[in-house]
């Protein structure tokens, strides 16, 4: 695609789409409250399961016990997904952190559980049910104090969205 001639006239340039009152096709209903959302299309999904994520209570350390009983127990509950049940999960390629927690927290409100149910106030009621006992360890939180054993971080070989683009073999920030 070359642009090397002007763009010849269009509805934006001529203000006959912006800049001009139009009625919005779902307005009324919004207005109203009669839209229906995706949330409420129980049509398209029949039968569609809920999710509602466990977050750790404490910034580091380990999960010292689990107590799912009264969440699985619970109505409309059709499962709970911890550590000890997923499988292996690492991180991903941009986290810093595992995506689901357990033995080990690396951070606040890190997902250690995700419970399933029929509907959302059901899994929401349920996953309040989760009790977990954690043995806490400290964390690091003075940035000076670390500042002379830092290292850069290594091993990058692509920049997400742009953040870092390569100079002269060296990688640095944009």
């Amino acid at each position: 695609m070359r642009f090397d001639t002007p763009a010849t006239t269009n509805p934006i340039d001529q203000l006959k789409v912006i800049g001009i009152p139009t009625d919005r096709i779902d307005g009324p209903l919004k207005t109203t409250g009669t839209a229906p959302y995706a949330y409420e299309r129980h049509d398209a999904v029949p039968k569609a399961a809920y999710g509602y994520v466990v977050g750790s209570a404490i910034a580091k350390g380990r999960i010292a016990s689990i107590d799912l009983a009264d969440a699985k127990a619970a109505p409309g509950v059709l499962a709970i997904v911890t550590a000890d049940n997923a499988g292996k999960l690492d991180k991903g390629n941009f986290n810093t952190a595992k995506l689901l927690g357990g033995p080990e927290i690396e951070h606040y409100h890190q997902a250690i559980a995700l419970v399933v149910a029929e509907t959302f106030e059901e899994v929401r009621a349920a996953a309040r049910l989760v009790r977990v006992d954690y043995v806490k360890a400290s964390g690091a939180f003075d940035l000076g104090a670390g500042k002379d054993s830092a290292t850069p971080a290594t091993g990058m070989a692509r920049s997400p969205r742009r953040l870092i683009r390569p100079t002269r073999r060296r990688w640095s920030p944009i």
